[in-house]
């Protein structure tokens, strides 16, 4: 199996189980026009989703191992099944229901990439280039359904949900199991520490805080901007898009020496967007400032998630951190709204600023560690 088609499959499976995420906030809005479903309702509704998800990443992260063409099959099934209820189903108890399917099969196809990735050497690489090509899926379904007229009650965003699973699900099956995966597990040397990890996991609350933090709070930037709502839907479908092409740096990065480098120019470009976005108004600096945040954002948590990839034996650990990433979104998105509206954009982005600073501190912490840590051969270098 060549490694272009692996990643394919790989990209495919990333992008059938976060384009639930990417699109949240037009399913709530989707949701909201159902007769008997407030936008209060609706945001619940919408986040029982991303509850399956982690439930699933919880309490069954090794699944995979065992029951590895099971659980491929099943989220895939979970996904298509739960997505096509949503459609069709009518009151909150049974939409709750079918997004927690929806959630469930995400969080097996998740599982998935993680256990096939698990052990990887130099990691940022393959999830840099699973960002950049799942993430331009991901990004030109959003700007397909952002462009497309207004429909009235649900419309037919489920079902372009429903037909991304699908579309995706004949690459996700091309996925086979690295022979090498056992013997990569069991060689790799572990490098980072419980402090460390412990840094890396505060860094990832703090980074996915502030980017569903001002993804939030776009929508009261733009009013106050005098940009119509319908651009500012099309310039952040737009930004997601171009966004992913921060991933070219940690799929393109070969020397791990340039990784700490890499990470604090991401922190760098993140920080000065973030002013931009906040304190300049207007089209062209909403674009940007958007564009770059994003750009930075990808930069960064290849890098994060490659590091603990190659400390990760089964998958687990990743999974893991998916579920802290989603707290910290869960916890940004919540505070933005009321903390935007109570401090007014200059101070909410010296307080988005400084949270990217200490994200960058720590970050320089861990990477700068690993770089004055010898690496121990595995065994098979040695013999070789």
């Amino acid at each position: 199996m060549s490694a272009w088609r692996r990643v394919a499959g790989l990209s495919a499976a990333f992008a059938a189980a976060l384009n639930g995420t990417m699109v949240m906030p037009l399913i709530v809005l989707v949701l909201a026009r159902i007769p008997g479903i407030s936008e209060e309702t609706a945001t619940l509704v919408a986040s029982v989703e991303i509850a399956g998800m982690a439930l699933y990443c919880l309490l069954v992260p090794r699944l995979v191992l065992h029951f590895r063409r099971t659980v491929m099959l099943g989220g895939l099934a979970a996904l298509v099944l739960g997505e096509a209820a949503s459609q069709v189903l009518d009151t909150a108890p049974t939409l709750a229901l079918a997004r927690f399917l929806t959630g469930l099969g995400e969080g097996a196809l998740f599982s998935l990439i993680t256990c096939e990735v698990a052990a990887e050497p130099q990691a940022e690489r393959i999830w840099g280039q699973i960002n950049l090509l799942g993430g331009l899926a991901m990004g030109l379904l959003l700007y397909v359904l952002s462009v497309l007229p207004v429909e009235t009650g649900r419309g037919s965003l489920f079902l372009w949900l429903a037909g991304m699973g699908l579309l995706m699900a004949p690459l996700v099956l091309t996925i086979r199991a690295r022979p090498d995966r056992a013997a990569a597990s069991a060689l790799r040397p572990t490098t980072l520490g419980k402090r460390q990890l412990g840094l890396v996991w505060l860094v990832v609350v703090l980074v996915y805080a502030v980017q569903a933090g001002q993804w939030a709070v776009s929508g009261y930037v733009g009013n106050t901007a005098h940009i119509a709502p319908a651009t500012v839907g099309l310039f952040l479908a737009i930004s997601s898009i171009a966004g992913f092409a921060g991933a070219v740096v940690p799929s393109l990065t070969r020397n791990p020496a340039y990784r700490l480098h890499c990470v604090l120019l991401g922190f760098v470009v993140m920080a000065a967007a973030l002013y931009v976005f906040f304190n300049w108004l207007g089209p062209t600096p909403f674009l940007l400032g958007q564009v770059l945040v994003n750009i930075g954002f990808y930069m960064v948590t290849p890098f994060l998630i490659g590091l603990l990839t190659e400390n990760d034996h089964d998958g687990a650990l990743v999974l893991r951190t998916l579920v802290i990433a989603l707290l910290g979104a869960a916890a940004g998105t919540a505070l933005a709204g009321e903390g935007y509206v109570q401090s007014g954009p200059w101070r909410f982005s010296v307080a988005t600023i400084i949270a990217v600073g200490v994200s960058m501190l720590c970050a320089a912490v861990v990477f700068q560690r690993l770089r004055l840590t010898p690496v121990v051969p595995a065994p098979e270098a040695v013999r070789s």
